[in-house]
């Protein structure tokens, strides 16, 4: 039972992470959308709450037979390759404060995107 509500937990969370990715104007076509997922999640994890972006991109590589700079070249296209107009329009709603270029490099991006899941309990 504990395993099926964790499963649920998990969808949810995919669900939340796509919907506020794809306010932001994030496109879903790039390889580096779904790596930004799998970022996001392993951070969210305890063991890996602490461990800087470098640590995670290699973790990921290892999963998907990439090197880390791979992976990190990957999600930094999806960031910077975003739907602008997109972006401004739901950057507000998404990040409760106006928008903000700077917030998409890769590290920045990912502070203010696990800083809101914590903010909805996730």
């Amino acid at each position: 039972m504990k395993n099926q509500s964790s499963n649920v937990n998990n969808q949810k969370l995919v669900l939340f992470i796509n919907h506020k990715l794809r306010s932001l104007g994030i496109k879903t076509s790039h390889k580096g959308y779904k790596l930004i997922i799998m970022a996001i999640q392993l951070k969210l994890k305890e063991e890996y709450e602490f461990l800087k972006l470098e640590l995670i991109y290699e973790q990921i590589g290892k999963t998907i037979n990439k090197t880390a700079k791979q992976v990190e070249d990957c999600i930094y296209y999806a960031i910077t390759h975003r739907n602008y107009q997109i972006s401004e329009k739901g950057f507000e709603k998404v990040f409760g404060y106006s928008y903000d270029e700077t917030v998409f490099s890769n590290k920045e991006f990912f502070e203010e995107f696990i800083n809101l899941l914590q903010l909805n309990v996730f």
